[in-house]
């Protein structure tokens, strides 16, 4: 299992496999993806679906974590299936609205994701796929800085830390540029590393 997913990591760095969501498919989240300098986001696409969560899930005891729909952006997302959480960051036309399909005995995000937005037309996510938290590749914050820039933080896990503290991070931005006449959200390579 190590070595085939070794092998997948490093068809994705040589840029040599298309990455969409599918192509991440693994027994646990990883950050792999931000080492694959690969564009996931497409124009147009469609809200992806939140996944189901065998028996059901925790999200029916953290109230607390969710929020209700104030925007029509906000709707989109519930209408794909994901329940909102934390508050929708706005700058002009860019929308930015969180979703997660389940959350751990603590209250934390589990399949969550942050969808894009420009003119009220979805553009993209921040991740090509799900994340948990507390996990490789893991959103930790994201700031709209502008109508077209938009900064975000992941966490790095490696095998020997602990849950509570990852010992690394990824910083990536990405720009809203037009493709085809259309908005999409483009990730801006390479992804700067910290501690």
């Amino acid at each position: 299992m190590i070595k085939s997913f070794t092998a997948i990591a490093s068809l994705l760095v040589s840029g040599s496999m298309l990455v969409t969501p599918a192509s991440f498919a693994q027994t646990g989240p990883s950050g792999a993806w931000l080492d694959s300098q690969t564009n996931w986001n497409q124009a147009p696409s469609a809200i992806p679906q939140a996944p189901q969560i065998e028996g059901g899930g925790n999200l029916a005891n953290c109230q607390l974590g969710r929020r209700s729909a104030a925007l029509p952006e906000d709707r989109l997302v519930e209408a794909a299936g994901w329940s909102l959480m934390g508050a929708a960051q706005i700058f002009g036309k860019t929308t930015l609205v969180s979703g997660m399909a389940n959350a751990d005995g603590m209250c934390r995000p589990l399949a969550y994701q942050m969808f894009v937005f420009s003119g009220g037309q979805f553009i993209g996510t921040l991740s090509p796929m799900p994340m948990d938290s507390r996990t490789d590749g893991s959103l930790v914050d994201a700031n709209l800085y502008r109508e077209d820039y938009i900064g975000a933080s992941f966490n790095r896990y490696q095998p020997e830390d602990a849950l509570c503290c990852a010992s690394g991070s990824s910083r990536l931005t990405y720009e809203i540029k037009q493709e085809n006449n259309r908005p999409v959200l483009v990730p801006q390579w390479p992804a700067s590393s910290g501690q």
